[in-house]
């Protein structure tokens, strides 16, 4: 959105708390973008505080310049009595190869830090190991995380409001299917990636890590079982698989005898999704979406 926002405005106003003390509805790292004619993406808290800030905000731009603010929720209007601190960031097409570096950790699945000198606000990418050379100036430093992938196996009905959740929580999303008429792009618009490919060799198609969430929901649990084998001992930060107890079990059971870890197995989220006692393939999709965001915010 900001990269997007000087595109098309020239200048706009990064907003990200920096201290809260108390309680405040937002925490610190929390980020809203404010555009000249006070259009906002994002929040950081709603309410008369938070309006207070799209109006500061808008002065800063014309006046092209950044700073600091400290805001206290009180008054019958808000019942947080807490206060924050607020960085004013003034970004115009000055800023684009800053951002284009930024855009470039993105794409890679990096996480960086951004670190933001309090009195001059200047700002610079970080590595953790070079954060030490700020040690004498007084600083914020905020981790950004790229985006969690999530891996979905199988285009069927359950995926297609996975999808359309997933892109609404920030996920990149990729559906593998090895049937041509649901691996298609008029199916699943929101996805960043639409795959048709042989369930016995999606090593060659994709990777995992650390911030690689994985979903299981094929016509098969022969194809389960099968995809089951290649992911086992990779890195990932979710993996569940759709299916009743008795015939996810009967998969488990297979895997240990071929000698798959034991412990790693029983990780595997089965049935997949919150128990909110979902029936339709939407009600389904809530309760996988729910699951993984519990798992990523813990």
């Amino acid at each position: 959105n900001l990269y997007d926002a000087i595109t098309k405005n020239n200048e706009a106003m990064l907003l990200t708390i920096f201290e809260k003390r108390g309680s405040a509805p937002r925490g610190v790292g929390t980020s809203m973008l404010v555009l000249p004619d006070s259009t906002i993406y994002g929040t950081i808290g709603g309410g008369p505080v938070e309006n207070q800030l799209i109006e500061d905000a808008v002065q800063y731009l014309r006046d092209k310049k950044s700073g600091i603010l400290e805001k206290v929720f009180s008054g019958d209007s808000a019942i947080c009595g807490g206060r924050i601190k607020v960085i004013l960031e003034y970004y115009s097409k000055n800023n684009t190869e800053f951002l284009d570096k930024i855009l470039k950790k993105y794409d890679n699945g990096e996480d960086f830090y951004i670190v933001r000198n309090l009195k001059s606000i200047d700002r610079k990418i970080v590595d953790k190991n070079k954060i030490a050379e700020w040690e004498k100036e007084e600083f914020f430093l905020q981790k950004i995380k790229a985006n969690p992938e999530l891996l979905i196996f199988g285009g069927g009905h359950i995926a297609v409001p996975l999808v359309k959740m997933a892109k609404l929580c920030d996920f990149n999303v990729t559906v593998f299917d090895d049937r041509p008429e649901f691996a298609e792009r008029n199916r699943f618009p929101e996805a960043k990636n639409i795959i048709l490919c042989n369930f016995n060799n999606i090593l060659s198609k994709t990777t995992f890590n650390n911030n690689t969430f994985i979903v299981l929901v094929t016509r098969e649990h022969a194809h389960d079982e099968i995809l089951l084998k290649q992911i086992l001992g990779k890195k990932y930060a979710y993996l569940g698989m759709i299916g009743s107890k008795n015939r996810v079990n009967a998969v488990k059971n297979r895997l240990k005898k071929a000698g798959f870890n034991v412990s790693e197995i029983e990780r595997i989220y089965s049935p997949i999704g919150l128990n909110i006692n979902s029936e339709t393939p939407a009600e389904i999709a809530v309760s996988i979406i729910a699951e993984i965001i519990k798992v990523k915010n813990g």
